[in-house]
């Protein structure tokens, strides 16, 4: 052994010496996530440092080694081109890493040995990660204080220092929950326009489930005309300010007034006027927006006319109660928050829903596990055979110790062909792949994303890979387990990987190399995007909010190749039971149509039926029904989160289309179908499901709580209730 690492050693001393003379560019360091923050698991900036300075039209392949999240190598191979480089020193790719505190190796260019580089930890797959962009001083770190939620849950807060370091990829940001944008730095979007690669990728990932809270204020004009404009939910109709602090003073019901007079000490908010604004307008001062939620594809924008960071709300002691506000936090439900900590980490492996999801995604045709409890009793019964039984029948009954050479070499083969023998009718002889796809449409943009995951189960050792780029802009990978339990990618215990070669990820669409050990499974997961293919088909909807209920028409056409099974419409609180629908069909929604409340998705299928267990059934951490799992996934923020379901969805944050509900959008949920068959080999079987989730727009009308709430004109008491947290919660 000793002598394998010196030559190995010298080998890599010789080809680094060789090689420096044709290539003498070296990795100096290296930065890990955007302001050295990241998620294992999750599409990663990596910044690169390089010594001396790359020139421009120099162009050589180079790679990154890690591990995954079941401890396999995998390296990630890219090609740097010096004029792609940030003044020749610096290139940024995106990678991800498995393993918590394991390093990552990173080849020179054109060497073929590596150079080690320590990391810093991750953050919790379950703490939400909040992007600033601007001034950081906005309140919102004393409004998360005020939820008093435990650290593991509370959002961390990153001010980033340099827009132009951000990615230039939209799956950069998976890590991500929120961004917050505020335009009271404005030297940061210097040379940045709204064509630029870092804006492109924020809208996109933005447009594909992100949320955004945006703070225009007194610096606003120049940006909401250039690099800022894709966001901005409505038309830019110029500058304006705010004279009268009554509306902000009663959207909180504070007592405390804040002070303007157009003085340098109390001056007067300014902000942009935007005129015909999308979405619901919760507060405003006439015909000027305040604080307003709006669609933005798939994700959510959330505006507020104003700086935070500036007088006069700067010295506003009810700062924090706005933000919270205008965040639609409720501080009372949050206390609720403060209860022990699910079980679910003990007892499944997982504490995510995406660890439910692929757990159900394990459970293949034919293959059985057996149960822990069958291999206890069969590990005491050998203990008692070999350690008393034995002992007593070879002293006792034959009364010949010595024959103990032979019977505990049959004790041995026979508990191992007893084993054997329970195991082998939960070992078929194919190869298996379960997949669970999910579409997405947004109706007015037409945004479309594909989301797919694939669990693969090999009979034998193998080396497999995918290609998956034709399907559009995006991602496929594998798909890591979060969390400290078993298989997990923050174990709490070493265990080295038996595989000394591992996967190679070419491109961010193309995997291969993967091994997968002899009856085992393998986990993966892509994300794509592009324009809604006509395979799905177009369902369009009219629809408008009379008392809270969805009132229209839904309409599929012709061309829809598929019929939707079990489909719902959610809006509110409510859920409206559709059935199926078939290509060229129109739905009528009217208010007879059958609906039951949105907290009834977390009782189990089996249980909604039974009037009995209906009132004492809650969710179900432990089911493998896809179609229950991808529902309460859809709405996970809606139905209460973590407190309701004892699961996070932290992971995979952007599949959860709650914040839309809080828009004006409704969502239609169906399933497409399930796939069974065979693959291109006949010892090959394909089995899964799929889902097809779209938003429409809602047309509010007078009789809409939203419609009462949304206007606020300082009139009287009845107006100021509407102003209150909550108030749409009640109205409803």
């Amino acid at each position: 052994m000793l002598r394998s690492l010196l030559v190995l050693t010298v080998c890599c001393f010789l080809a680094d010496s060789v090689s420096a003379l044709e290539n003498p560019y070296a990795v100096k360091s290296i930065r890990i996530g955007i302001e050295n923050t990241y998620k294992n698991g999750l599409w990663t900036p990596i910044t690169l440092e390089w010594e001396p300075p790359i020139p421009d039209g120099y162009y050589r392949p180079f790679a990154i080694r890690c591990s995954d999240s079941d401890g396999t190598p995998i390296t990630y191979h890219y090609s740097i081109h010096g004029e792609k480089t940030k003044n020749g020193t610096s290139v940024t790719v995106l990678a991800k890493l498995g393993r918590k505190d394991e390093p990552i190796q990173v080849s020179g260019l054109a060497n073929t040995c590596y150079k080690t580089f320590a990391v810093l930890p991750p953050v919790n797959a379950e703490r939400p990660i909040y992007l600033i962009f601007g001034n950081e001083d906005i309140g919102l770190q004393g409004a998360i204080a005020e939820l008093m939620l435990r650290e593991e849950r509370r959002p961390l807060l990153v001010k980033v220092n340099s827009i132009a370091d951000l990615p230039n990829e939209w799956f950069g940001y998976e890590a991500v929950e929120m961004v917050v944008l505020t335009t009271t730095e404005p030297q940061l979007f210097e040379e940045l326009t709204a064509e630029s690669p870092q804006i492109q990728a924020l809208n996109d990932w933005l447009k594909l489930g992100g949320k955004m809270l945006l703070c225009l204020g007194k610096d606003a004009e120049p940006l909401v005309a250039g690099c800022l404009s894709p966001f901005l939910p409505g038309k830019y109709d110029g500058m304006t300010e705010l004279r009268i602090s009554t509306p902000l003073e009663r959207f909180v019901n504070s007592q405390r007034q804040i002070f303007m007079n157009g003085t340098e000490e109390a001056p007067f908010m300014k902000m942009p006027r935007i005129a015909e604004p999308r979405g619901i307008t919760f507060l405003n001062d006439g015909d000027l927006p305040l604080v307003l939620r709006s669609a933005h594809g798939l994700g959510t924008i959330i505006y507020f006319g104003g700086d935070l960071s500036e007088k006069p709300l700067k010295n506003w002691r009810d700062r924090t109660t706005l933000v919270r506000n205008i965040m639609q936090w409720n501080r009372a439900q949050e206390r609720g928050t403060q209860v022990p900590r699910s079980g679910a980490m003990l007892q499944l492996g997982y504490n995510d829903i995406a660890g439910q999801i692929r757990s159900a995604l394990d459970q293949f045709e034919g293959v059985r596990v057996v149960p822990f409890s069958v291999i206890l009793i069969i590990l005491t019964a050998y203990w008692l055979v070999i350690g008393l039984f034995d002992w007593f029948f070879v002293h006792k009954v034959l009364k010949r110790p010595i024959l103990t050479w032979i019977t505990f070499p049959l004790w041995i083969v026979l508990f191992s062909v007893l084993t054997y023998v329970l195991a082998a009718p939960g070992r078929p002889g194919v190869e298996q792949w379960n997949t669970l796809d999910i579409w997405d449409v947004e109706q007015e943009t037409e945004v479309y994303r594909h989301n797919i995951w694939m669990n693969r189960y090999s009979p034998r050792d193998w080396k497999l890979g995918g290609t998956f780029s034709n399907l559009g802009d995006g991602y496929y990978s594998w798909n890591g387990l979060p969390g400290s339990g078993l298989g997990g990618m923050a174990p709490k215990t070493v265990s080295p990987s038996i595989w000394q070669v591992g996967s190679d990820q070419i491109d961010y669409g193309h995997i291969t190399n993967v091994p997968i050990q002899t009856r085992s499974t393998k986990s993966f997961f892509g994300q794509f995007s592009r324009d809604c293919p006509n395979s799905l088909g177009r369902i369009t909807a009219q629809l408008s909010d009379e008392e809270g209920v969805p009132i229209g028409t839904i309409e599929v056409h012709d061309k829809t190749p598929h019929s939707l099974k079990n489909c719902i419409l959610v809006y509110g609180r409510w859920v409206l039971e559709l059935g199926d629908i078939e290509p060229g069909q129109t739905i009528t929604v009217t208010k007879t149509t059958p609906r039951r409340e949105l907290r009834d998705l977390l009782i189990p299928p089996k249980a909604r039926e039974n009037e009995g267990l209906r009132g004492l059934a809650t969710y179900n951490p432990q089911s493998t029904d896809l179609e229950y799992i991808v529902r309460v996934m859809s709405l996970h923020r809606a139905l209460g989160g973590y407190e309701s379901t004892g699961l996070h969805c932290a992971y995979q944050p952007s599949l959860d289309m709650s914040e839309l509900l809080t828009a004006d959008r409704a969502l239609l949920l169906g399933v497409v179908g399930r796939k069974y068959g065979s693959g291109e080999q006949e010892d090959v079987v394909i089995g899964g499901i799929q889902f097809f989730r779209q938003s429409f727009p809602i047309t509010l009308t007078s009789s809409s709580p939203r419609w009462r709430g949304e206007r606020y004109e300082p009139k009287g008491d009845a107006l100021e209730e509407r102003a209150q947290p909550g108030f749409l919660d009640k109205a409803k």
